[in-house]
């Protein structure tokens, strides 16, 4: 098995006409079946959770926080089926997946929308304190005497 595709949820399927997609790392994902019957404990129906691990030999995903508890009391991370979950939030940092999920798109005649990327705030300049100015305008003067001292020296020297 090479790729593990994952239903998408209602609002993906609406904005890019795709009903599955391959899962990967970090993705966010909802799980919709499981021991919702069994014990309350157990149960992780509807829990939302970040792809750790995808286990392309067996076709089974890795969800974060979601573990199940050996007899010896330790815990260890629960594989579920894909057809288990949904995806909620793809990660487009890489480029091809994201072009591959527009170009399906365009197939359907859907125009995906960009979503503005956020903008770095600037820097704020800080804000010196009486105590720290003090400090640097002795250090300022201290430059100035340097250059001037050196001036001088270079007109000995001719």
């Amino acid at each position: 098995m090479k790729n593990v595709s994952v239903h998408l949820s209602k609002d993906l399927i609406s904005k890019y006409g795709v009903k599955n997609f391959p899962i990967r790392k970090g993705d966010i994902v909802r799980i919709v079946r499981g021991d919702a019957e069994k014990d309350e404990k157990l149960n992780i129906v509807g829990k939302e959770g970040k792809v750790i691990k995808i286990l392309t030999d067996k076709g089974k995903v890795i969800i974060e926080n979601i573990n199940i508890s050996k007899a010896d009391g330790k815990m260890k991370p629960r594989k579920l089926d894909p057809s288990a979950v949904v995806l909620t939030k793809l990660m487009l940092e890489d480029k091809k997946r994201k072009e591959r999920l527009t170009k399906l798109a365009l197939l359907r005649n859907i125009t995906v929308q960009e979503e503005p990327e956020p903008e770095p705030e600037p820097a704020k300049p800080e804000e010196k304190k009486e105590g720290e100015e003090a400090a640097t305008q002795p250090e300022k003067e201290a430059d100035e005497e340097k250059v001037e001292d050196e001036e001088e020296e270079e007109e000995k020297d001719e």
